[in-house]
């Protein structure tokens, strides 16, 4: 069995007693002391601070960046507004990676923060198979670059109704 790998937040984790589980290969909390259903609440009612860096991030760039993404996600990447400092213009959708029948290969986030480059955010389990498969399509898109960054940027979620306005502070 390999190793299972660690977010940069992993000793943070067992700093707050966090119960440590395998999940894609990652070692990630599954609980704190207070529980799931107190996490759950406090997410519904307030905010919930997710390490998610576990999970598959690809920075698509160059001049063929946006013909590729239109050619291998089910969204249109074209509908993408750049990111603004005020966060009112975020670009970001939720799409799928399609097999050439039709099915799923995996299902992503895409996010536009720079002119001819994005972010694909992709599952922890799928991220060589995404890889792999994105290998297969990019003959044919000569200015493209796909860089798999899963290992050097960390990816916090912050998630609830609170989330805006802990944000903007």
């Amino acid at each position: 069995m390999s190793q299972l790998q660690r977010t940069p937040f992993y000793d943070q984790h067992l700093a707050l007693n966090a119960k440590m589980v395998e999940f894609g290969g990652w070692e990630m909390p599954l609980m704190y002391p207070d529980g799931i259903i107190q996490e759950h609440l406090n997410t519904r009612r307030g905010a919930g601070l997710f390490d998610v860096s576990h999970m598959g991030r690809f920075r698509v760039r160059g001049k063929s960046a946006l013909p590729f993404l239109q050619h291998v996600l089910t969204n249109n990447a074209a509908a993408l507004s750049l990111y603004s400092e005020s966060g009112q213009d975020v670009g970001a959708q939720y799409t799928l990676i399609p097999t050439e029948t039709g099915g799923a290969v995996d299902d992503a986030y895409l996010y536009r923060f720079w002119e001819d480059e994005h972010l694909l955010v992709v599952n922890a389990a799928n991220r060589e198979k995404d890889w792999l498969h994105f290998q297969t399509l990019m003959a044919d898109f000569h200015e493209l670059e796909l860089l798999d960054h899963t290992e050097e940027m960390a990816m916090l979620s912050l998630q609830g109704p609170e989330s805006r306005r802990i944000l903007q502070k």
